[in-house]
């Protein structure tokens, strides 16, 4: 019979690569890992996992079942929330995925004060980006933007403004931009999923912004190494550049042009709804953010 420890070993592994990583997060030995697998595959009768010298991975069947996996762990974490809810306890872990830019910001300081209210609650804490929500397994997600993922319920927290920004030894070198038509000679910074490109607002109308690639990244925290070290312009979060701007470290750029605004927000699966702790949580972050504009 399938236990459910080497599902839960097989998903850990899986989600941090290697079976030494998974032991750190289970809390328990890189033995114990290697035989949950062991005996995982072996009532299976299926090779999950290829391991090599870069980690492991998992096998083309392994895919498929990581997927099934974690359905199945989400409902074990559902019913056993709902008994936590029924008999009014509030323990055990919150699985809380948050946006690498954000981190360093104010949520940090909110999910520490929030862990010392709530000492019988264990925060599991990692960083992610909206498009990797559909690999990792987790309660909470704070997040800029909202996914397209039905699935999903999302409670928005606060507005933002994004700025274009860039470090004083940049525009030294390559002058400020006084226009959008100026941008297009300087070097811009981007993400990735995202387009070589920024916009605007002009009344009821969205306009382009065009600058040449100079570096493209999924990780924000890239961007902003890049753009500190005077690679170019960044189109940021003005919260997550907030001390940048205020040392003199980043310069805002064009502040008289309106940019989109972002939205973060707290998401979690409907699986979850019914779970006391998500809502503890939610409840918390609103308490402490709701109505915040360009600041966290």
């Amino acid at each position: 019979m399938i236990q459910i420890d080497d599902m839960a070993t097989f998903v850990a592994v899986v989600e941090t690569g290697s079976l030494t990583a998974a032991a750190v997060r289970l809390d328990t030995t890189k033995s114990v890992v290697s035989r949950r697998l062991a005996d995982l595959e072996r009532e299976l009768g299926a090779i999950l996992l290829e391991r090599g010298a870069r980690g492991a991975r998992p096998t083309e069947v392994g895919a498929v079942y990581y997927a099934k996996c974690l359905r199945i762990l989400e409902s074990i974490h559902a019913a056993s929330d709902f008994v936590a809810g029924f008999n009014e306890m509030l323990s055990g872990s919150l699985k809380i995925v948050v946006a690498r830019s954000f981190h360093e910001t104010q949520i940090a300081a909110l999910l520490n004060r929030f862990a010392f209210e709530h000492s019988e609650i264990v925060l599991q804490v990692e960083s992610s980006r909206a498009g990797a929500l559909g690999e990792i397994d987790y309660d909470v997600a704070l997040l800029s933007g909202s996914p397209d993922n039905t699935d999903l319920i999302a409670r928005p927290l606060f507005e933002f403004a994004n700025v274009l920004c860039a470090s004083r030894e940049y525009l030294e070198r390559h002058g400020v931009p006084h226009t959008a038509a100026d941008l297009a000679g300087h070097d811009g910074l981007f993400e990735s999923d995202g387009v070589s490109g920024w916009s605007h607002r002009r009344g009821e109308q969205l306009l382009q912004l065009r600058a040449k690639e100079r570096m493209v990244s999924s990780d924000p925290q890239q961007l902003l190494s890049a753009v500190r070290a005077g690679l170019g312009i960044l189109q940021a979060p003005e919260p997550v550049i907030a001390d940048d701007l205020a040392s003199g470290r980043l310069q805002r750029l064009l502040p008289g042009m309106e940019m989109p605004r972002g939205q973060f927000a707290l998401l979690y699966p409907r699986s979850r709804r019914a779970s006391r702790k998500v809502q503890l949580l939610a409840e918390f972050l609103r308490g402490h953010l709701d109505g915040a504009t360009t600041q966290v």
